[in-house]
């Protein structure tokens, strides 16, 4: 497999309201990953804004493959990707052990492969519910989300600069409150 590292790239960021059909595009693409890769997965969880009921987001579905054991991508798991127009960008340059697709197009999916039930895997799964019980919390992040795309709205780099900070004590609330700390 390619040892390519993936970085984010400066690209248009909008924040869009939250949309019903994001639910729908995850679970018919599921079903499409599933049946491509089915012997490196495990499960397969949508994250991220866009599985988070009411929460505005950048209208990207962000789908999270957890595989059985250390993420062993092939490159013939690359082929069947790239036969559903998937993007291989490489590992994740910030988080070691993510391995990172994309397809744009009329809908457009983030894939993000990673050991099933590892640090990377636990921390979106248990934010994402995090949120999804935490309406408050809702509100507050589509804020910031909404501010980071005004002041950068040509910088995908300056939106996530902007609100990590804000992400990263979401997490640690997140953590406590699934009792994982």
């Amino acid at each position: 497999m390619s040892k390519k590292r993936y970085e984010v790239e400066e690209n248009e960021v909008s924040v869009v309201p939250f949309d019903t059909n994001w639910f729908v595009l995850f679970t018919e693409e599921a079903r499409s990953l599933r049946n491509a890769i089915n012997d490196i997965v495990h499960s397969i969880e949508h994250f991220g804004s866009t599985s988070v009921e009411g929460l505005d987001a950048k209208p990207i579905v962000d789908i999270l493959v957890g595989t059985q054991s250390d993420v062993s991508l092939t490159e013939a798991h690359i082929e069947a990707l790239a036969e559903l127009d998937y993007e291989f960008l490489g590992e994740d340059g910030r988080r070691l052990g993510r391995f990172f697709f994309r397809k744009r197009g009329g809908n457009n999916f983030n894939v993000s492969f990673v050991p099933f039930d590892g640090d990377l895997w636990r921390d979106n799964i248990v934010l994402r519910d995090y949120l999804r019980a935490h309406p408050d919390e809702v509100r507050r992040y589509a804020a910031i989300k909404k501010a980071a795309a005004h002041t950068s709205p040509n910088s995908l780099l300056g939106y996530q600069n902007y609100k990590r900070s804000f992400v990263e004590e979401m997490k640690e609330r997140a953590r406590a409150w699934s009792g994982t700390i």
